[in-house]
């Protein structure tokens, strides 16, 4: 008897020992879950941030017609004010839950579907440079004459006046959609019937890019860049001049122009429902456009300062720049650099100060106020593009001063 109770109690407490075991390793087992939950999320969140340092912004263009998939990091969260985002950016489901073809559409949207060949600066191959600043190639210069102007146009950036200005006052012919299906016909004074605004617009001009080039136009516009400058080729190569203007002022103008323009198709009555505070505090407001542009990166890739200097580069080394804040100055530098004849004396002048285009009176922000203050920062990127334009505007002036020398009109 003794040894039956001596052994029922050595296998109890060989059980007690061994559910105490199994219990310890249950909570060892679930921590150590927890630990390497923790650890992959880490490590996925610093996969992340490697792809943000190691994918050069430009590496996301193709060089030829069409972008594949960027990073789809940092997206912004849901807007706390119900205001869907701009036309173009499609709708307001979140990059992470679109389908492939969706994701394309919209990127064809916001970046116009078609893409340049790039040299091995990562730069538009077929865009002239501005001018070499420091050693001027001869024959270079020389092509100024023969190349087309590329107008990439900024909206709300004074460019309706400056294209009134180059058809009426400098006789400049431009392709431009006016007359629904796009033809290889002038069907106004001076445009020719091929769209290159819209990235449908742009496919077509793009199979007809021969023919337009080949029709006597001297110029193409384009909201565009990276699309814009798709349409040259080695044959017919593109000189970018561009109107930069304050990007809170741009804000405003297009915030209280599009919800009046029923004509246009970025046209948005929902906005007459919102304040420009109202807009400006959505999380769907899409800021830095122009860097965005620049460097063909879509609204949800997080920008960085290397996406600024890459922008500063571009617009440095490819784009001749005018200040919307300095139009007379502006259009007469367009006019030394780029040889343009004025048909009648005074006629930019009373364009710009007796005749400007698309004008649309608003009520303005203060600066330094709270809307000012937070467009700034939501801003930062084309708030210091915009700068930088204001210093590279300050000096062509010596550049156009090389360009009269080498075209034989002196200094």
């Amino acid at each position: 008897g003794m040894m039956t109770m001596k052994r029922s109690a050595q296998v109890g407490s060989l059980f007690a020992i061994i559910s105490s075991c199994l219990l310890l390793a249950s909570i060892v087992t679930t921590r150590h879950a927890a630990v390497i939950t923790n650890e992959d999320t880490q490590l996925q969140q610093n996969d992340q941030s490697s792809l943000r340092r190691l994918v050069h912004p430009q590496q996301r263009i193709m060089t030829g017609r069409r972008l594949q998939e960027q990073p789809e990091t940092n997206l912004p969260p849901r807007p706390a004010v119900k205001l869907p985002p701009p036309p173009a950016v499609a709708n307001e489901v979140a990059p992470s839950r679109l389908n492939e073809e969706q994701k394309k559409q919209r990127i064809k949207a916001f970046l116009g579907g078609i893409y340049p060949h790039l040299d091995d600066d990562m730069l538009p191959k077929y865009l002239r440079d501005t001018m070499p600043r420091e050693k001027l190639s001869v024959m270079d210069v020389w092509d100024v004459d023969k190349d087309i102007a590329f107008f990439w146009h900024i909206p709300k950036a004074s460019g309706s006046t400056l294209k009134n200005i180059m058809n009426f006052c400098f006789d400049l012919k431009r392709a431009e959609n006016t007359d629904g299906l796009p033809s290889m016909e002038f069907k106004r004074n001076n445009i020719l019937n091929m769209d290159t605004t819209s990235p449908d617009g742009l496919d077509k001009s793009f199979e007809y890019r021969e023919e337009i080039f080949s029709s006597g136009i001297d110029l193409i516009v384009s909201n565009y860049f990276l699309a814009g400058a798709a349409l040259f080729t080695e044959r017919h190569r593109g000189r970018t001049f561009t109107i930069m203007r304050h990007p809170i002022e741009i804000a405003q103008s297009l915030f209280h122009y599009r919800k009046k323009a029923k004509w246009e198709r970025t046209y948005r009555e929902d906005w007459n429902q919102i304040t420009f505070k109202d807009y400006a505090n959505s999380e769907s407001y899409i800021g830095n456009w122009v860097v965005h542009q620049l460097t063909g990166t879509m609204p949800w890739v997080q920008l960085t300062d290397e996406h600024l200097e890459q922008a500063k580069n571009i617009l440095k080394k490819k784009v001749f720049v005018g200040i919307a804040d300095q139009m007379d100055e502006t259009v007469r530098q367009l006019r030394e650099y780029f040889g343009w004849k004025e048909k009648e004396p005074f006629c930019a002048f009373n364009y710009l100060h007796s005749n400007p285009s698309n004008t649309n009176p608003h009520p303005l922000i203060e600066r330094g106020s709270e809307t000012w203050n937070l467009l700034a920062k939501k801003e930062k990127y084309d708030m210091a593009l915009y700068h930088f334009a204001l210093e590279l505007f300050a000096g062509q002036r010596e550049m156009i001063r090389m360009v009269k020398v080498y075209r034989g009109g002196g200094a």
